[in-house]
């Protein structure tokens, strides 16, 4: 029987058609309220001119192209071949990478990077062995950017914990994928696990709703 990490890994690859089709046709309204936009100024931000980024868990490579588009150096990696291809096929620099890979030898990530983020990417019960290989690849003074689900937009209780996302307002391609949601503590203390310090910490909400769509952590090495 498959473990809910496990199952979480593959979803990337069983889902991979439905998500691409998913972000490029704008049916993830959240990315148009403000999430897209929240992610692109956390990384810029201090990024200097034709500055180094990774995306680690790139998905089908939109954050990668963006930033390309305003100036950065930008490479993306997946644990998802089929992610990975799409990627490619739209135009960039991607490569296929698990997070276990990356935790066990950081060099394989290359660099080193004034920034790396993971948007809406660190979605298991253990993040602090990829978030240490990341600090381990950053320049002098660069920082990591994670966007995440904002823990008060998780339904109760308010803990660390397995939940399970349908992806029912996405659209029915979807097989539902296992994700660990954590508390702002949790998120603090895996930072610093990974030997990370909380720079700043980002929460945009909804332009209509004024409900938080998000939640940006920034972290320098401690």
């Amino acid at each position: 029987m498959r473990t809910l990490p496990d199952r979480l890994e593959t979803s990337w690859t069983d889902n991979a058609d439905a998500w691409t089709n998913a972000v490029r046709s704008g049916a993830i309204a959240s990315r148009e309220a403000g999430t897209d936009a929240a992610v692109v100024e956390a990384v810029l931000l201090g990024l200097p001119p034709a500055g180094r980024v990774l995306d680690l868990g790139c998905g089908e490579g939109w954050l990668v192209r963006a930033l390309a588009a305003l100036g950065a150096q930008a490479r993306g990696v997946d644990a998802s071949a089929p992610l990975v291809e799409a990627a490619r096929e739209a135009g960039g620099r991607f490569d296929v990478l698990r997070y276990a890979e990356a935790a066990h030898d950081p060099m394989r990530l290359g660099g080193p990077y004034d920034a790396v983020v993971f948007n809406f990417a660190l979605l298991g019960d253990d993040v602090v062995g990829v978030l240490r290989a990341a600090r381990q690849r950053l320049e002098v003074g660069g920082r990591v950017v994670v966007q995440t689900v904002h823990p008060a937009a998780v339904e109760p209780p308010y803990r660390d914990g397995w939940r399970e996302e349908t992806f029912a307002d996405f659209g029915t391609d979807f097989a539902p994928m296992p994700w660990y949601a954590r508390t702002f503590g949790s998120w603090v203390r895996a930072l610093a696990a990974a030997g990370l310090a909380l720079a700043d910490a980002v929460e945009p909400v909804h332009p209509e709703t004024e409900a938080p769509l998000s939640l940006v952590l920034v972290a320098e090495a401690a």
